[in-house]
């Protein structure tokens, strides 16, 4: 019961933020192991999984190839999955390709150190495409 209220609570809360429209800056889906939804107002990130949320930072975006729209990036964020009651600290690092205007595709890798009983070091890599309105 605590699992079913929390994610419907997250997912309100989420669904609330994308509901603000112009407010928004950018509404994410990922490939990786977990369905889920990011969106990012200006700099700010916060995301729901089907375990999981988080809430972070865009640091660093810069330039690679201009007149290929392909740029890398560093974010960073903390992280809270509920099933396994773990908090986790981490730092996305990636490429991102814009092929049309408002499109992006993002590769991804994710160092995090997840702390529950101690700390665990990984490093996760994902794949999204967002789209920026």
């Amino acid at each position: 019961m605590k699992n079913i209220f929390g994610k419907t609570a997250l997912l309100t809360t989420t669904a609330s933020l994308a509901m603000l429209g112009s407010a928004a800056h950018a509404f994410e889906l990922g490939a990786d192991t977990k369905r889920g939804v990011t969106f990012q107002f200006d700099n700010l990130i916060f995301g729901v999984k089907d375990n999981y949320v988080n809430g972070g930072m865009a640091i660093i975006q810069q330039p690679i190839s201009p007149e290929n729209n392909l740029s890398w990036f560093v974010e960073g964020g903390v992280g809270y999955n509920w099933n396994s009651e773990a908090i986790d600290v981490h730092a996305p690092v990636g490429l991102r390709w814009e092929p049309v205007k408002n499109l992006d595709v993002d590769l991804f890798a994710t160092p995090e150190v997840k702390f529950r009983d101690g700390a665990d070091l990984g490093v996760g890599v994902d794949l999204g495409v967002s789209w920026t309105f």
